[in-house]
């Protein structure tokens, strides 16, 4: 009987912490067009090697050049390796009036030329709420 109650403890426990490390993994996090700021890519400049991404909010934000590429393999995203150390400026880029800013990405010499597949670009923007994630989503044929 002690046995079955300790067993049956350790696993309500187990889920519970599952749980709490799901919803502390989904906090910060963003995509576009599910928050109060969106980054998109402008279509018609995505090529192998470069895209301009646009990020947009009614309220207070600010990021860094810094970003990352993803790729999705067998349903997950996996971080594509650098073939070139890069390093980033670090300015604080600031939206203009309009609550936009335009980033003009190269990652030729970071990345190289991408394979046909799906990506994401990933960037961290400063909110007042924090620090948020923010994907934009394309597919290289």
């Amino acid at each position: 009987m002690k046995k079955g109650l300790i067993i049956l403890m350790v696993l309500v426990i187990l889920i519970i912490m599952s749980f709490a490390v799901f919803i502390m993994l989904d906090k910060n996090v963003s995509n576009e067009g599910k928050a109060d700021i969106t980054m998109t890519i402008q279509k018609e400049t995505l090529t192998r090697q470069s895209a301009t991404i646009i990020l947009e909010s009614k309220n207070d934000y600010s990021c860094g050049e810094s970003y990352s590429i993803d790729k999705k393999e067998n349903g997950e995203w996996k971080s594509i390796n650098e073939i070139n150390s890069y390093p980033f400026n670090l300015l604080g880029l600031i939206p203009g009036k309009d609550g936009k800013i335009e980033c003009k990405l190269d990652w030729s010499e970071r990345y190289g030329e991408l394979k046909n597949g799906e990506y994401r670009i990933v960037k961290s923007v400063d909110t007042t709420e924090g620090k948020k994630e923010l994907y934009a989503e394309f597919v290289i044929e």
